[in-house]
């Protein structure tokens, strides 16, 4: 049985290593929130409709939730 393929690769890469130097600590959370910014904005310009659509279901969820108190 062959493994599953990863769609999301090309969108988040896996990571070599999770350990990472005590000084480094704050630099490597910023490179990787950078890396991650970056790739959330090249999936939303690929998806634009469906960016639209999921903003505007969670808008529409939260006004219902927010209605219902």
């Amino acid at each position: 049985m062959r493994a599953p393929i990863n769609r999301l690769e090309s969108i988040w890469p896996r990571t070599q290593s999770l350990e990472t130097p005590a000084g480094r600590e704050k630099e490597s959370w910023g490179k990787q929130a950078k890396l991650w910014e970056r790739s959330l904005e090249d999936l939303l310009a690929e998806y634009p409709k469906v960016a639209l659509a999921t903003a505007a279901a969670i808008g529409v969820a939260l006004g219902w939730m927010v209605k219902r108190r």
